[in-house]
């Protein structure tokens, strides 16, 4: 009767029943392992952006960096109180330039009188030996040779006073600018320098801190992003659960499809529940691994979600600094001193630019006065010779004679102006000369103003830091707590998965009922079956089960593939 009972079972849909069971729970282990593994991945990509944020974070804060910024501002702090000497000894120049320039107009203004007189002279010979000789012609002559050298000496002096009007112009503008910048030193100096020099030390001691804090929170973080490497590694249980679910399936399809022709119900009834005995204990087998795994794997990744803790520490970075708004005071002083700096560049460079305009300009009115000498020359010979002229006339060329000397000796008081001219001409290129700045004064405005930029570009990293990156990685930390932590909740739920192949397990074991010993005449059949179930063993685990229920005569070994020790790979992936 019992026989008949068993093999009542046997025949039983069963296997199909068992079968639908653990595909409830494999389908169920492999949707929340792979959901779980997102999670995790997630978590990984977000925890890898915060550690290469923090390398970039600690680079940028760098100690040379720090030493570098505080050097700087305290150098151009003191190279900045220097500046309104450096102004006055520019102002002295320009100065002396314009007093320069005022000489030289004033001789150029008495050369231009007298070519005004001297044409005056020389139209009145033309006119007094229109009426007075009869040799009129000849004096005429010398008058419009006088006059054409007087309007030519009268147009190289109306450009020489164009060409010093120009000076003027550029003269004006650069004391107008100084003035400028000499409202701008009464309003940045001394505080933005003393500003500078005050907070050089505190910007190097706050990114210390954060470059310190960095340094913890990165090792915290590399900390945090192997273990949940180590933990994506373990979820390997997931899908070794889920291929062990796969190949038990297998096996109750094997015992459904069991060609067993010939067989009377008895022993088939056996064949059936020799297999069942094994596929119990691999389910059960399978069961507890992944239910002690998965348990691991949950406790870990609750540990790491605490971990995470460390690295909110940013926070308090961020209130304690009141959002950067020190380091951008900072910042705008350093722009102002940098404007400042600019300002003077430009005041240095113009005044250098008037030198280099005057000294060419020199070289030029220097060949004008040159044409002056020559025309002074000619209107004094054709002066003496008038006179001579006027000698042989007797009484009717005394008037001429007069004119002739006047001309004469206001040729003589044009050479006197010309000389005058070209002295102060001299004296002109000679403050010219002094305004040249030497390359040492260009090349420390060029650093302080190097310095400048460097310093600014630094405190501006520096607030961006507080204000965008410390914030942004400490959301970092806390995105990675809630995927840390979704991922252990998420994982912590598995154990009902467990329990569903624990239950199969155990409801194969009632199936099979006491343990088969007696085969001798189903052992062909019980070794070709296992043979089969055995191909499809993938862990070394499923071997050892599976050699226990083998019977025990040669080449009953399952004809297995070539084995895949992936149970020695779980174990060293879990933590």
């Amino acid at each position: 009767m019992r026989a008949a009972v068993l093999s009542a079972l046997a025949v039983s849909p069963a296997p199909d029943l068992f079968i639908a069971q653990l595909e409830q729970a494999r389908a169920q282990i492999e949707t929340r392992f792979a959901s779980a593994g997102e999670q995790l991945a997630q978590s990984l990509e977000v925890v890898s952006g915060l550690v290469g944020g923090l390398d970039t974070l600690r680079q940028a804060l760098s100690s040379d960096s720090v030493s570098r910024t505080t050097e700087d501002l305290q150098q151009t702090a003191e190279a900045l109180n220097g500046l309104p000497a450096v102004q006055d000894q520019r102002l002295s120049q320009l100065d002396q330039l314009q007093q320069a320039s005022g000489r030289l107009r004033s001789h150029v203004d008495d050369m231009r009188q007298l070519l005004r007189y001297l044409r005056v002279f020389a139209l009145n010979v033309k006119i007094t030996a229109s009426t007075t000789t009869n040799s009129w012609q000849e004096f005429a002559g010398f008058a419009d040779a006088m006059c054409e050298q007087i309007d030519m000496g009268g147009g190289l002096l109306k450009d020489f006073a164009e060409t010093l009007d120009t000076l003027t112009v550029q003269l004006d503008g650069a004391l107008d600018f100084e003035k400028a910048l000499t409202a701008q030193y009464r309003t940045l100096l001394p505080a933005v320098p003393q500003r500078l020099a005050t907070n050089a030390s505190a910007i190097g001691v706050h990114h210390a801190k954060i470059a310190e804090v960095a340094a913890s929170v990165a090792a915290v973080a590399r900390d945090i992003q192997n273990k949940v490497g180590g933990a994506l590694m373990a979820l390997q249980i997931g899908d070794i659960t889920r291929q062990r679910i796969e190949h038990v399936q297998f096996g109750l399809g094997v015992i459904r499809d069991l060609d067993a022709a010939g067989l009377s119900a008895e022993a088939r009834d056996r064949l059936e529940r020799r297999l069942l005995h094994m596929l119990a204990e691999q389910a059960a087998d399978t069961a507890a691994d992944f239910q002690a795994e998965a348990l691991k794997v949950a406790q870990n990744l609750a540990g790491l979600a605490n971990d995470t803790d460390k690295i909110t520490v940013f926070h308090a970075l961020m209130d304690a600094d009141g959002d950067g708004e020190g380091l951008r005071d900072l910042e705008a002083s350093v722009s102002q001193a940098r404007g400042l700096v600019g300002d003077v560049q430009a005041a240095t460079a113009n005044a250098s630019q008037i030198a280099h305009n005057t000294v060419e300009t020199i070289a030029i009115l220097e060949q004008r006065v040159d044409v002056i000498h020559l025309v002074k020359r000619d209107i004094q010979q054709m002066a003496i010779n008038s006179s001579l002229r006027c000698g042989r006339l007797g009484e009717v060329g005394k008037p001429l004679n007069v004119i002739a000397l006047e001309l004469t000796n206001h040729a003589g008081r044009l050479e006197e102006a010309a000389d005058h001219t070209l002295e102060a001409l001299d004296a002109l290129a000679g403050v010219a000369a002094g305004m040249e700045p030497d390359a040492a004064a260009q090349g420390g405005g060029d650093a302080m103003a190097e310095r400048l930029d460097g310093a600014a570009a630094q405190l501006r990293a520096a607030a961006d830091i507080v204000e965008r990156d410390l914030a942004g990685m400490s959301d970092q930390s806390e995105l990675a707590a809630r995927a840390l932590g979704a991922a252990a909740d998420h994982l912590g739920r598995q154990g009902a998965l467990g329990d569903a192949v624990q239950a199969t397990a155990l409801a194969l074991a009632q199936a099979a009922g006491p343990r088969v010993e007696d085969i001798d005449d189903i052992q062909d059949l019980v070794v070709a079956a296992m043979a089969t179930i055995g191909a499809r063993y993938t862990m070394a685990r499923e071997r050892t089960i599976h050699a226990l229920h083998a019977p025990q005569v040669a080449d009953a070994a399952p004809a297995s593939a070539p084995p895949v020790n992936d149970d020695a790979l779980l174990e060293a992936a879990l933590f």
